[in-house]
C-alpha cells in the first residue's frame, strides 16, 4: 500500500518530498562514483558560495528558501566534509561568514567539468517525453526510477578508469572477488557461484602467489568513493592473445551496466598493448554469465578445460561435472 499514491492531491507535498529525497540520494551515488564527495543535496550551496563568497547562514537560508536551523545543519555537514569554513565578521563573533575551502573549490571545478554535465544528461533522459497531468508525470517519474535509478542510467555516460592494484589493495581485491563470486542470500549478485562451489573464491595468500608466479600479468582495479568496486586480471599469452579473468563488480553496483564498462575498459587496455584477441574461461554451468559474454561479442571455441577439483584454493565443487568453456573475442575491427 502506498497512501501517497492513493491520495495524490491530498498528500502532494509529501509525495514531492519523497521523490526529491530519492533523486538527491541517487544523484549523490552517481556523483560519488565519479570520485567527487559532496553530501547529498548540498552541491547547490557550494555553487552559491562560489558565486557569492562570505555569505552568512541567514543569507544562505534566504537565498535557498529554507529555515535557518536547517541551513545551520547543512553548513555543519559541509564543514565536517572539509568543503567550507567559518570566519567571524569584525568584532561580532556571533556572526559567521561561510567560505569555500580549497577542497570546496576543487569540488566546484570537478562539478562543472564532470558531475553536472553527467547529471544533466541523466535527468534529461529521465524526464524525456513526459505527458499527462502533473500527478501523472510524478507517477511516471517514480516508475522510471524504480526501473532504472539515476546511478544506473549514468553508467552509459561514464567510462571506468583502471589502474594496477597496489600491494596494499590486494586485501580489498580479495574481499571484492569473494563478495562477487561467493556471496549468498540478499548480499549475492547475479554473478555468484554459490551453490556450485563452496568456500572462498580466493585468499590473499593465493592471490599474492599468483602474481609472483606470473610477473607479466596485471591485476587492474576500478576504485570509487566506496573503495575497490571492480577488478580484472589480464595476462599476455602467445600470438597477441590476452587472457582475461577474475572480472568482478561489487554486487552493490551490479545491474548498473558497470560490468560491461569494466569489460570494455579491460579490452581497450589489451588493445593498447598490441592485443588482437582475448581468451577467457567460464564455468559451463553458469549459463547466464556465458550468455552475457556472448552478447558482448565473445564466441564459443568448442574447447573445454577441467575444473581443478583437487586444488581447493579456489573452492570445493558441489558437483562432479564442473568444467570451463573457453571463449574468445577478436579485438580487431
Amino acid at each position: 500500500m502506498d497512501i501517497l499514491s492513493d491520495m495524490p492531491y491530498t498528500f502532494l507535498g509529501s509525495r514531492l518530498k519523497r521523490l526529491a529525497e530519492q533523486m538527491q540520494a541517487e544523484a549523490s551515488v552517481l556523483v560519488e562514483n565519479t570520485g567527487i564527495r559532496v553530501p547529498a543535496g548540498l552541491y547547490p550551496l557550494l555553487l552559491l558560495l562560489d558565486k557569492e563568497p562570505g555569505l552568512t547562514v541567514s543569507e544562505l537560508a534566504r537565498c535557498t528558501r529554507v529555515s535557518q536551523p536547517a541551513m545551520t545543519g547543512s553548513i555543519n555537514r559541509l564543514v565536517r566534509a572539509g568543503l567550507v569554513s567559518r570566519r567571524s565578521e569584525g568584532e561580532d563573533r556571533r556572526k559567521s561568514l561561510i567560505d569555500l575551502t580549497e577542497a570546496g573549490k576543487a569540488a566546484i571545478m570537478q562539478g562543472k567539468q564532470l558531475a553536472w554535465p553527467l547529471l544533466d544528461n541523466v535527468v534529461r533522459e529521465l524526464t524525456a517525453d513526459l505527458s499527462g497531468s502533473f500527478v501523472e508525470q510524478i507517477a511516471e517519474l517514480e516508475k522510471r526510477l524504480a526501473k532504472r535509478p539515476l546511478y544506473t542510467r549514468g553508467a552509459r555516460y561514464t567510462s571506468l578508469e583502471l589502474q594496477p592494484a597496489g600491494d596494499d589493495e590486494l586485501a580489498g581485491v580479495v574481499a571484492l572477488l569473494n563478495r562477487a563470486y561467493r556471496s549468498r542470500g540478499e548480499e549475492a549478485g547475479w554473478t555468484t557461484e554459490a551453490g556450485l562451489l563452496e568456500g572462498d573464491r580466493i585468499s590473499e595468500q593465493t592471490l599474492r602467489q599468483e602474481l609472483a608466479d606470473k610477473p607479466h600479468a596485471t591485476l587492474l582495479v576500478w576504485k570509487t568513493y566506496a573503495g575497490i568496486d571492480g577488478c580484472v586480471w589480464l595476462e599476455p599469452l602467445e600470438g597477441d592473445v590476452w587472457y582475461l579473468g577474475s572480472l568482478a563488480i561489487s554486487p552493490s553496483v551490479q545491474n548498473a551496466q558497470y560490468g560491461r564498462r569494466l569489460l570494455e575498459a579491460a579490452e581497450q587496455w589489451c588493445r593498447a598493448r598490441g592485443g588482437k584477441s582475448v581468451l577467457m574461461t567460464v564455468l559451463q554451468a553458469r549459463d547466464t554469465l556465458v550468455a552475457w559474454y556472448l552478447r558482448r561479442g565473445y564466441r564459443r571455441t568448442g574447447e573445454t578445460e577441467p575444473f581443478p577439483a583437487e586444488d581447493t584454493r579456489f573452492g570445493t565443487p558441489t558437483r562432479p561435472d564442473l568444467h570451463f568453456e573457453v571463449l574468445t573475442k577478436s579485438l580487431i575491427g
